[in-house]
């Protein structure tokens, strides 16, 4: 039996480069979205391209959070602090051609590093959206033992 889930989300615009966009049926509070200054957007403003990144960054870290308590990983705190590279190709045509995602995860015990290491990169090949989309990801991961962390 396949399995699946729609996620609803609606955009209107407000202007040429910014909107507001909305989950209704989820209940999600709204969100402005813009074009990145550099396409002439406001500043301060969540663009499509941040989206993208923060997705898989998100994804990423859901996927390993519930494997490490599936694992019994005790995860004490998750930072990753990502990049999305967006490149022009000759045709003059955009495309976030890669994602780095460089998170760094302290846990409980360091019998588990290498385990948590280990479902770091299982994480990044299963997780949904890294899956769904055509840009390279790197993993640039750091697993420290809490004892370790502050040092």
């Amino acid at each position: 039996m396949i399995i699946t889930h729609d996620y609803h989300v609606s955009v209107t615009g407000t202007d040429p480069k910014s909107g507001t966009l909305r989950a209704p049926v989820d209940g999600l509070p709204e969100l402005q979205v813009a074009s990145p200054p550099e396409f002439g957007g406001p500043e301060g403003v969540w663009s499509p391209e941040h989206l993208f990144v923060a997705s898989v960054a998100a994804c990423l870290m859901t996927t390993f959070r519930s494997m490490a308590a599936n694992s019994g990983v005790e995860v004490v705190e998750y930072q990753d602090h990502s990049t999305g590279r967006l490149s022009q190709d000759e045709s003059g045509l955009y495309s976030m051609d890669l994602i780095t995602l460089r998170p760094t995860v302290t846990i409980a015990s360091e019998s588990k590093v290498d385990r948590a290491e280990r479902l770091l990169e299982k994480a990044e090949k299963v997780c949904l959206i890294g899956r769904s989309i055509s840009s390279e990801t790197a993993l640039e991961a750091t697993v420290l033992q809490v004892e370790h962390a502050g040092r």
